[in-house]
């Protein structure tokens, strides 16, 4: 950022500013005003809330997001639960639109660079992600850092260390966050060793390799330590191996290449992204990626698919007149097209289609590849140096680019809640006291995770009915049709373990979705 207000006054730089403070306050809002749902409360209950060191070396499910709960378990010193879980997200979120600005003007006008962040931040799926407590945010940090460190290091002479260090942090931290980092990772490693090689910049290929090799081996050691904890916890806890019983920390000790192997068959056997058929994969990936762009922008997936299309041919087209002139232009059209092409061939390859926000990162390159393609048109039809038409036409793109922004992260989609039942557990929860609760026999997982993030309260937990002075029972339980539970309810209707609930329990605290039950003596 310091480069780019070396290139200009503040002044040029003030409405890149006011933007990314108003949408400080936006994303602060939604930060408290939208609460968190399942899989965030179940990161706070489990990793965050327990510190970093227990969140670095614990990995029970696939969809653990490490890299983020080990930073967001450092904001302990912080009272406030949503700092403690979305804090970083909300960090991440503005820092994001800021380096897309940066690095933007490096290859655009300031008003288009401008248009490029605004029209990122419009995204639905992008904005909605801004504030969760999960790594998706965070990891387009690190993609952000790595295209920066990147640019300077194949198109600028004064890129020193530094450059490099910053692109391995990029890189390790990227894929240590959620390992669906790869999917920028190998993109942007693409752009710059074919743009070395175009260059024959053959020394500075060679320092990319370095600096690739040592970031995939730090990327290796940190999960390294999930492995070993998560093997040492399996053997510790399997009669069929010598070590059952003994404590983690000597398992380690004594067997730590059968706790590294056993640690990481069993991460490796329990993806988080199933494959599907290949031919299901290939034929529907025209509509797998309509969806994911319907995520961005609501109703218009098909339009996107259009334009994401055109913006990859333009690319493609550029990156054969580039060669010999513009070195900024060959980098930028060479990223636009393999970010926007190999994403979707990897998906292929692997056979797979993960969830949208995965694929969250994939707005970065079509905003990238948009105003860039804007950019160059318009500099084709008015001309460079008519400065003054030129700006306005920019400034005109930016407006436009602020009213799509506002209209998509004000539309009902983006507003709406992200959490349904555990926002009625907390209503019902906040006309008792908490404090109260001894122990309780939990009928769904949501119940633990909302006392312990809105009211830092974690009751002993019954496995039974019979031991349990707490109960609280969902609208699922009473339902006669609703004997097999969808998880994360935990169990379904049984006219048994109402009728002990009932006789047992006094009634304390309800409303449509839940029942606060306590014993009555």
């Amino acid at each position: 950022m310091n480069r780019i207000l070396k290139e200009g006054s503040f002044k040029k730089n003030i409405a890149a500013a006011a933007f990314m403070a108003c949408m400080a306050v936006v994303y602060a809002f939604m930060m408290y005003g939208n609460k968190p749902w399942y899989d965030e409360l179940y990161t706070y209950y489990y990793f965050i809330s327990r510190g970093p060191i227990y969140a670095a070396i614990h990995w029970p499910v696939p969809n653990n997001h490490v890299g983020y709960s080990v930073l967001s378990a450092c904001l302990d010193v912080f009272s406030d639960p949503f700092i403690r879980l979305r804090g970083i997200s909300y960090i991440a979120a503005i820092a994001n639109l800021a380096l897309i600005y940066v690095f933007c003007c490096r290859f655009m006008r300031r008003e288009f660079a401008l248009s490029a962040s605004m029209l990122y931040a419009g995204a639905g799926l992008v904005h909605r992600l801004s504030i969760q407590g999960r790594g998706y945010t965070l990891a387009v940090t690190c993609f952000l850092i790595v295209l920066i460190s990147l640019y300077d290091i194949c198109l600028t002479d004064k890129a020193g260390r530094g450059s490099f260090i910053w692109l391995a942090i990029g890189l390790t931290y990227g894929l240590y966050i959620v390992p669906s980092s790869v999917y920028w990772v190998i993109p942007s490693c693409l752009t710059a060793g074919i743009y070395v090689l175009i260059k024959k910049k053959y020394d500075l290929l060679k320092r990319l390799i370095v600096t690739g090799l040592i970031a995939a081996f730090v990327t290796f050691c940190l999960y390294a330590l999930i492995w070993l904890a998560i093997g040492a916890n399996i053997v510790s806890k399997d009669s069929s191996f010598a070590y059952f019983g003994m404590h983690q920390a000597k398992v380690i000790l004594k067997a730590p290449f059968l706790s590294f192997k056993t640690g990481m068959e069993y991460m490796l056997a329990s993806p988080y992204i199933q494959s599907i058929d290949r031919m299901d994969c290939i034929k529907g990936m025209p509509d797998y990626l309509t969806a994911l762009f319907d995520n961005f922008y609501d109703g218009f997936g098909i339009f996107i698919l259009a334009v994401t299309a055109l913006i990859a041919l333009y690319a493609i087209a550029g990156i054969f007149l580039q060669v010999k002139k513009r070195d900024t232009d060959l980098f930028g059209c060479l990223f636009i097209c393999i970010c926007l092409i190999v994403v979707p061939v990897m998906l292929l390859i692997q056979s797979v289609h993960p969830y949208k926000r995965v694929l969250g990162f994939y707005m970065l390159p079509i905003a990238f590849g948009t105003v860039y393609m804007l950019d160059h048109v318009v500099k084709k039809v008015i001309g460079e140096n008519r400065d003054r038409l030129l700006t306005g036409v920019c400034v005109a793109f930016t407006c436009i680019f602020t009213l799509i922004c506002g209209l998509s992260i004000s539309s009902d989609g983006n507003r709406a809640p992200l959490a349904d039942k555990e926002n009625d557990l907390k209503e019902v929860f906040d006309l008792i006291d908490v404090k109260e609760i001894d122990n309780i026999f939990y009928t769904d997982d949501y119940q633990k995770y909302v006392l312990k993030f809105y009211y830092d309260a974690s009751p002993a937990e019954s496995p039974t009915l019979e031991g349990a002075d707490w109960v609280v029972v969902s609208a699922e339980l009473t339902d006669p049709g609703n004997t097999e539970p969808e998880w994360p309810i935990l169990y379904g209707y049984d006219e048994n373990l109402l009728k002990q609930i009932y006789s047992s329990f006094e009634s304390i605290a309800i409303n449509e979705e839940y029942a606060v039950y306590r014993r009555s003596y």
